[in-house]
């Protein structure tokens, strides 16, 4: 026996401790409810979506040295819930927030009942309480026939202040994202919002909000105190269908600046890519925006330039992935010294996961050495090493990858194909989305995986642990270029990853193929794509500009057309031939130009060098 067992209570001090408690049952219980006491402090775990659940608390055990008992993954959220001895040790898990695990950055925070020990003093400010106080009053600010939440001053609430929710400044912040939360468990249906009243210099207190609600249309924030468009990068880019947007009487609007006016507009345009109306005052043409951003190629699920490229790539996809699933090695001969191949993760949109039966089985360890997710990885040598260039490094970084079946024959419904010429080169880009089953793991095993294992006895097993095989939905993009003798030569080949969705976008409409003349820089935008400088005003009349014939290589869509005069046709058509911009970058050029000649390429000259790539043909 050893003194260090004696002092951690083993030895003769253990073995009474035993009899007493065998000795009185009343007091064994007590002690037993203690320990499950003890051992439920709830905490929430983001950024561990690129490897499995388990091998995430693997990590944090490793190390954080905290176990994460009882653990579970929320399938509309994404979060990792578990439960940790203490408070204290919750806290020492929030000092190690930023912590990196495959790849990503770990981030702790504790959970919804933690707010409730923290609200008030009085016997009712149990967690059962709180959450039944939070729910109620959602139920009752809840409009379900306008599908709206009405969340105005909130802090003048009556029930709340009662309960001790805004005694003070901690306990106020930790207020709305258990507000949030506890909506998203209730899956209330919600398209507008009015947060009007609640004293608000910043967003980041309803940050959560983005989550919640992430297809929120309208949204009222008057009466607020938000001085500057900086407040909004938070939400940027998630409130990608928000129409509407009211700041009256907050700081941020109360400037009679036209420059600043103006510039206040284009940032909230750029966070918010499809917001029309601000403060009452419509920004842009919402029926063309519609057309441009509803998706890539409208309701189709393929799009080609013409019949000849709808061949060519028809059956160079058919081949290729036929050739992907079952041998690898005859794809070379598609390759040269100067072709280029990536392979990047996008697992940050973990509520697109519908089914949670395969949900908790993702696993990207098979991937993540590999990413080259540029909003990953800021070094230009790191991102650098992840492009694989020549016939030998792309054949390495396929068998690197896991083997797969694409059910292109049994299901074609399930993948979608745009098509299009490649001017500058001769070529065509092809760009393919869909889904596969991981059948077998890769040739090449990543050396790496262990990396961020400690060495040991203890660690054996978990270091040579084997990714799960699961589902996934993928984004593939070619550059194909005319080789020797009618070939085919894949220039640059970009693979992305995705969790898989069950949801097929284009079969949501009739899904058709549908042949074009007009080439896709006329048909297509990017979401996300932000707007030129010179917002006009909603009540901006055409002018008439100088006539200009059309090109037979530029034809505008019908649903253009159809809100747009035969001089704003011309001028649009002349604006996308000699600026070179896409459809949709031309005609918020137009627009803020107040459809003038002479002022759109004054406009265009200002902002051609800010503008990014995808703006152009």
């Amino acid at each position: 026996m050893s003194y260090r067992g004696r002092g951690r209570g083993g030895g003769y001090n253990n073995n009474n401790n035993n009899y007493q408690h065998k000795s009185n049952f009343g007091n064994s219980q007590q002690n037993v409810d203690a320990f499950v006491a003890a051992n439920a402090y709830p905490i929430e775990i983001v950024g561990w979506n690129g490897a499995s659940s388990s091998d995430c608390i693997n990590f944090i055990s490793r190390k954080c040295r905290i176990v994460v008992s009882n653990y579970s993954v929320d399938h509309n959220t994404g979060v990792l819930k578990g439960y940790v001895k203490n408070e204290s040790q919750a806290n020492e898990l929030l000092n190690w927030s930023g912590v990196k695990f495959a790849g990503q950055s770990l981030r702790f925070s504790k959970g919804l009942s933690t707010l409730s020990n923290q609200m008030g003093g009085g016997p009712a400010s149990g967690a059962g309480s709180t959450i039944e106080t939070i729910t109620n009053f959602l139920k009752g600010r809840y409009q379900p026939e306008i599908k709206m939440l009405n969340l105005n001053g909130v802090k003048q609430d009556a029930t709340l202040n009662a309960q001790g929710f805004f005694a003070s400044v901690s306990v106020t912040s930790k207020f709305f994202p258990a507000l949030m939360k506890i909506a998203s468990d209730l899956k209330i249906d919600v398209e507008s919002v009015d947060l009007s009243n609640n004293e608000l210099s910043d967003l980041q207190a309803v940050t959560s909000m983005t989550q919640s609600f992430p297809k929120l249309k309208n949204l009222s924030l008057q009466n607020n105190n938000l001085a500057k468009t900086k407040v909004f990068e938070t939400w940027k880019h998630k409130l990608n269908f928000l129409r509407e947007l009211i700041l009256f009487n907050n700081p941020i609007v109360q400037t009679t600046n036209p420059a600043e006016i103006q510039e206040i507009k284009l940032e909230l345009m750029r966070c918010f890519p499809r917001l029309v109306v601000l403060n009452g005052e419509v920004l842009r043409n919402e029926q063309a925006l519609e057309a441009n951003s509803t998706s890539p190629f409208g309701c189709q699920a393929m799009f080609f330039q013409d019949e000849d490229i709808k061949n060519v790539a028809t059956n160079f996809v058919a081949n290729y992935l036929n050739l992907w699933d079952t041998n690898r090695g005859n794809l070379m001969v598609l390759y040269q010294n100067e072709s280029q191949f990536s392979m990047q993760l996008d697992t940050s949109h973990p509520h697109l996961i519908e089914d949670a039966n395969t949900s908790s089985n993702i696993d990207f360890g098979n991937y993540m050495p590999y990413s080259r997710n540029l909003t990953r990885i800021s070094s230009g040598k790191a991102r650098m090493s992840k492009v694989a260039i020549g016939t030998e490094q792309i054949f390495k970084s396929f068998q690197q990858l896991p083997k797969t079946k694409h059910n292109l024959v049994e299901n074609p419904n399930s993948f979608s194909m745009e098509c299009y010429k490649y001017v500058p080169l001769n070529g065509i880009v092809i760009t393919v989305h869909g889904s596969f089953e991981e059948v077998a793991q890769p040739e090449i095993a990543d050396t790496s995986a262990s990396q961020g294992s400690r060495g040991g006895r203890f660690h054996s097993q978990s270091r040579h642990k084997k990714p799960n095989l699961s589902k996934k939905s993928f984004d593939r993009t070619f550059i194909v270029l005319p080789g020797p003798n009618g070939s085919m030569v894949v220039a640059s080949d970009l693979l992305l990853i995705r969790p898989f969705t069950s949801e097929i976008p284009w079969l949501n409409q009739a899904a058709s193929v549908q042949t074009s003349s007009q080439p896709p820089s006329t048909a297509t935008s990017v979401p996300g794509q932000q707007p030129l400088n010179g917002l006009p005003g909603p009540n901006a009349q055409a002018t008439p500009a100088p006539s200009a014939s059309i090109p037979p290589v530029v034809e505008l869509p019908p649903e253009i057309k159809s809100n747009l005069q035969l001089p704003q046709q011309e001028l649009l058509v002349k604006i996308i031939v000699e600026t070179k911009l896409n459809l949709q970058y031309a005609i918020m050029l137009c627009e803020q130009s107040q459809w003038d000649y002479n002022q759109s390429m004054v406009n265009f000259k200002n902002s051609a060098s800010s503008l990014p790539r995808d703006a152009f043909i």
